[in-house]
C-alpha cells in the first residue's frame, strides 16, 4: 500500500511539473515557482496537524504509537517546511528583489520551520526517560501548533507583502497547482506511513536487544 501511496505521488507530481511548464506555464516564468511553493506550504501546515492530534492522543492514551507518529509527521513537516521557505525566499526574491523581509507572512512562516526544529532537537537532547521526553514533546507539539492558524491569518487578513491569493489566467493552471497539491499530499502520507513503521521496528529491535 505504501508503495502504491508513493507511485500515485510520483506520477500527480510528474503530471503537475508538466503541465505547469507547458500548457499551464505562468507569467512572468519565475512565478512558477508556486506550483511548489503552494502544495509544500499545505502539507507544512497538515503536518503540524497530525503532529497536534498524535500529541493529543499520546497525552490521553499514553500509548508509544501516537508518539512514534508525532516523531513522523514532525521529520516529514520539517522537510516540508524547509522546502516551503526556500521555495518562498527564491519567488521573494524574483518578485521584490529581495530575498527575506519581516512581513507577517514570511515571520509565521520562519517560525513554522523553527518550531519543528525545536520539536525535533528536543527528541534528542532531553536527558529524560523515554516517556517523560514523549510527554514533553507532546506538550511541546499543542503549544506549537498556535503558529499553524497565525500562517493561515497573516496570509489572508493582513495586509502584506504577500499575495493572499493568486488568480489564474487559464484552467490548466489550476489543474497543474492541484494535481501538485494532491501528489504532495499522498507524498506526505507515505512518508509519514513508512517513517512511522521504521520507528516502530526501530523499538522492537532495541527491545529485543535488552532481553
Amino acid at each position: 500500500m505504501r508503495r502504491l501511496l508513493f507511485a500515485l505521488a510520483f506520477v500527480l507530481l510528474v503530471a503537475s511539473t508538466w503541465i505547469g511548464l507547458t500548457q499551464g506555464q505562468i507569467v512572468p516564468v519565475q512565478r512558477n515557482i508556486l506550483y511548489a511553493h503552494v502544495p509544500n506550504s499545505v502539507c507544512a501546515l497538515l503536518c503540524f496537524v497530525v503532529l497536534l492530534a498524535a500529541s493529543i492522543g499520546y497525552l490521553i492514551t499514553g500509548k508509544q504509537a501516537w508518539d512514534l507518529v508525532a516523531v513522523a509527521s514532525a521529520e516529514a513537516g520539517f522537510v516540508f517546511a524547509t522546502i516551503l521557505n526556500a521555495t518562498g525566499m527564491l519567488f521573494s526574491r524574483a518578485e521584490w528583489n529581495v530575498w527575506w523581509t519581516a512581513s507577517p507572512r514570511l515571520v509565521t512562516s520562519a517560525i513554522l520551520w523553527f518550531l519543528y526544529a525545536v520539536y525535533l532537537i528536543l527528541r534528542v537532547s532531553l536527558p529524560s526517560s523515554q516517556y517523560r521526553r514523549a510527554r514533553i514533546c507532546a506538550v511541546f507539539g499543542i503549544i506549537a501548533f498556535l503558529d499553524v492558524p497565525l500562517v493561515f491569518v497573516s496570509a489572508r487578513f493582513i495586509p502584506d507583502i504577500h499575495r493572499p491569493n493568486f488568480s489564474f489566467d487559464s484552467p490548466w493552471q489550476m489543474v497543474a497547482l492541484m494535481l501538485g497539491m494532491a501528489g504532495t499530499g499522498l507524498l506526505a502520507a507515505a512518508l509519514i506511513w513508512l517513517r512511522t513503521s521504521l520507528l516502530r521496528s526501530g523499538v522492537e529491535l532495541e527491545r529485543q536487544l535488552l532481553q
